[in-house]
């Protein structure tokens, strides 16, 4: 009969405390990745609540700023003060989340707005900071002498003005080409006749531009300029929206007719959208919101009314693309935020003045011609129905943790 081996005194207690150690390393591991990613988790939720409370204390701001009185004359006077600065606890009627805002001028009608949200959770506060730049648009109307005109300040993405382009001139006759930013020139030429091109910062020509002044002039660094008041839809009677002599949706806009013709003052109540459509607008097309048009062998024409003067004018972002077909502006083009122009083989005219806070024209093929025509836009910018434009907000945010 074969002898089972014993094992020597202690190797079961052994092995067993080893396997026991082994699992518990392994249990504690879990634990801890759990526990992990719980706090991440965790981390990531609370930054966003804090984002949020402090984007929340920017919005409160701005409201105040346009609402209030008070505030609203120290901002335009440039003496925002610690007096006008906006406390808020229980945010969202959470007890847990509150904010401190504050608004200080850099200019009259310019100022960074500070807002520092506080969310307390198992007795610890996490906090973040946003910043935010805002203007009011606070020019007359009465000497406006600009062809085209970036506008925006506050940061290096606002306030330009690029031209680019392929095979084809932007030629200018008359008055004065200006950004507050940049002006910038590339791949193709822009011919000046009789005016004048200005720049905050700098004019650069670059990547095959050119940049051709006959008759004229051109100087960088310049003062920067206030852009254009325009009152689209305040309480005053004067407002392009009181004003209106037709009001329509953004679906009764988008859904008009080909070759419909359209007079006077049209306010469109939100964006105003028209793709492959003759259109006529003998007057000023006003958008409560983007303006989009694009275009492909179709022609747009707007002709300045006697009274009104002609146009169109876009609260927030204006984008046009063509394509073929022929673009006739008599008046002006404004966005009070991203103007952009894609045209190819388009014959694009502006007998008046394109503004934008930031402005683009892309092009290639056929021809981009401005000739300065203030007759065709002065009454849009007449400052007598340009009581009270709204604050705009620079696209510019600053986070701090």
């Amino acid at each position: 009969m074969a002898r089972v081996k014993k094992q020597p005194p202690g190797v079961v207690l052994i092995i067993s405390v080893l396997v026991l150690t082994t699992l518990l390393m392994v249990g504690s591991y879990l634990i801890s990745i759990t526990t992990s990613e719980n706090k991440i988790s965790n981390v990531q939720s609370l930054a966003t609540t804090n984002y949020y409370l402090a984007e929340s204390g920017v919005s409160d701001m701005i409201w105040k700023i346009q609402h209030d009185s008070a505030t609203r004359a120290a901002f335009l006077n440039g003496t925002l003060s610690a007096a006008n600065d906006i406390s808020r606890t229980n945010v969202f009627g959470d007890s847990n989340a509150s904010y401190e805002v504050a608004a200080r001028n850099t200019v009259t009608a310019e100022a960074w707005i500070t807002a520092t949200s506080t969310y307390v959770i198992s007795g610890n506060a996490s906090q973040r900071v946003v910043k935010s730049y805002i203007s009011k648009a606070t020019g007359s109307g009465t000497q406006w002498d600009y062809s085209v005109f970036a506008g925006g300040r506050g940061s290096q993405q606002n306030g330009n003005f690029t031209f680019t382009g392929s095979g084809i001139v932007l030629t200018s006759n008359g008055g004065r080409l200006h950004a507050n930013q940049v002006f910038k020139v590339q791949g193709s030429e822009v011919v000046v006749n009789d005016g004048m091109v200005t720049s905050s910062n700098v004019i650069n020509v670059v990547a095959g531009g050119k940049l051709t002044l006959n008759n004229s002039t051109q100087q960088a660094p310049t003062t920067t300029v206030d852009i254009l008041q325009i009152d689209f839809n305040s309480s005053s009677p004067n407002s392009w929206k009181n004003r209106a002599t037709t009001t329509l949706t953004p679906s009764q806009f988008k859904n008009l007719a080909n070759n419909t013709i359209l007079n006077g003052i049209i306010y469109v109540t939100g964006d105003a959208q028209w793709t492959g459509k003759n259109l006529t607008i003998n007057g000023v097309l006003v958008a409560e919101g983007d303006v989009q048009i694009t275009e492909s062998g179709k022609n747009l024409t707007v002709n300045a009314d006697s009274t009104y003067g002609g146009g169109i004018l876009a609260e927030d972002d204006f984008h046009i693309t063509t394509s073929g077909g022929t673009i006739l502006i008599n008046g002006m083009l404004y966005s009070g935020a991203d103007l952009d122009i894609t045209s190819s083989g388009t014959t694009f005219t502006i007998n008046g003045s394109l503004v934008g806070f930031d402005a683009k024209v892309t092009a290639s093929g056929g021809s981009i011609i401005l000739n300065y025509t203030p007759e065709n836009f002065q009454p849009v910018i007449d400052p007598i129905v340009n009581e009270d434009s709204p604050i705009i907000q620079i696209d510019h945010w600053e986070e701090q943790y």
